[in-house]
């Protein structure tokens, strides 16, 4: 599998390292801030491997960095740590040991690369041609849990130049790489609506305030806000995931929360259905209803046409260019990744999408489906690029 690509002799000798890794993380998958027994693992190894350390208390996020010489300038590489709430099903030696939690995004795959990038580059430290830095980060898949922007805040960008970082995704084939010079991922925010209005008899409807009938209102208007009020060229996208109220069926309904996404490909339109936030809930409390709307994002990942050159070349040399799309299409989910992006001088960073998948193996799962399976050579591929990086 691996001799189509470009991969180093003393990379393959991490091959094992790379596997075993990548399948101990994902037996202990955990949720996001909760991620203590991830976090002290990939210390473990970075500490073996000379790494200085810097962990922030209180939270699980560390940075891993390796120091060659004062006059380089540093490059940093991320992978996320947290998994997802829900069972395992792959079934194998190597699924999930804890209940109801489990790696279906593939985090584990960033893991390892990061630490087989980082455990080769601390063999060949001469090899170097920037200073490196290793960032560990709690929290990308919950919106309301803070991540990549708290540690941005705690300082692991400090310092440095520029960034990169990549998403594994298992319905493309191992090593294959997507890409583009613009953006990456969508401007997206979670939302929770909740509307308190007045119980009554079913018999007597006039005498209540129909929370359930007002969040039905609501999650139309949305819809309407989409069709009407933002430009039919730019994507945008409501969605209402969940939708509770009531108590009992005979009875208007005191209380409603509902719960969903927007996500679009641009400020203006991701101002457009933030905004249209506050109008929805003064429009409500002049009906009678006490309503809130509270929502949490991310910005988009918009790649720096520097930074999106460098993934080009070094995954250029690492993989078939019939495995490469320089102008692949953005995702439409959402990545705190961009915080990091925007913290750098000039905002030079840039993210891609590396394929984790091996049809001939029967794997071929997107993000988040379950049971997810990943071919375990993805993140030596992956490693490789980043080391083709840190080293020219």
């Amino acid at each position: 599998m691996l001799s189509r690509f470009n991969i180093d002799n003393k990379l393959l000798e991490l091959t094992s390292f790379s596997i075993t890794a990548r399948q101990d993380l994902h037996q202990i998958p955990e949720l996001s801030g909760e991620e203590y027994k991830t976090s002290a693992y990939c210390q473990n190894i970075m500490n073996e491997c000379g790494y200085s350390i810097t962990t922030y208390e209180g939270y699980t996020g560390f940075i891993a960095d390796l120091i060659v010489d004062d006059s380089f300038k540093m490059v940093a590489f991320r992978a996320d740590m947290d998994a997802l709430e829900m069972d395992d099903l792959t079934d194998n030696e190597h699924s999930s040991k804890h209940a109801g939690r489990a790696h279906n995004c593939g985090h584990d795959v960033h893991m390892a690369t990061l630490l087989t990038a980082a455990k080769y580059l601390s063999s060949y430290k001469d090899e170097l041609k920037h200073n490196v830095r290793f960032i560990f980060q709690m929290a990308e898949e919950d919106m309301r849990v803070d991540g990549a922007n708290k540690m941005v805040e705690l300082g692991c960008m400090n310092g440095v130049n520029e960034v990169y970082a990549l998403h594994n995704d298992a319905a493309l084939e191992c090593g294959f790489v997507s890409i583009n010079n613009g953006i990456m991922s969508s401007y997206g925010s979670a939302w929770t609506l909740d509307i308190e209005g007045k119980s009554a008899h079913g018999s007597t409807p006039h005498k209540g305030l129909d929370a359930i009938r007002e969040g039905a209102r609501i999650i139309e208007d949305m819809d309407y806000i989409v069709a009407k009020q933002t430009n039919p060229f730019s994507p945008a996208v409501f969605v209402c995931g969940m939708f509770n109220g009531g108590t009992v069926p005979n009875a208007v309904a005191a209380n409603v929360q509902a719960r969903g996404t927007i996500r679009s490909m641009d400020s203006e339109t991701d101002e457009v259905l933030r905004g249209s936030f506050e109008s929805i809930v003064a429009q409500s409390k002049l009906r009678g209803f006490n309503t809130t709307m509270t929502y949490c994002g991310y910005p988009a990942i918009i790649n720096h046409p520097e930074a999106y050159q460098r993934i080009v070349e070094a995954a250029g040399d690492a993989v078939p260019a019939d495995m490469m799309n320089i102008n692949g299409s953005p995702m439409t989910g959402s990545e705190d990744f961009s915080y990091m992006v925007n913290a750098t001088e000039d905002k030079r960073g840039a993210f891609f999408f590396l394929g984790s998948g091996n049809k001939e193996k029967g794997i071929c799962n997107y993000l988040h489906s379950n049971p997810y399976y990943v071919d375990e050579h993805a993140p030596l591929v992956g490693a490789q690029i980043f080391i083709n990086i840190a080293t020219r």
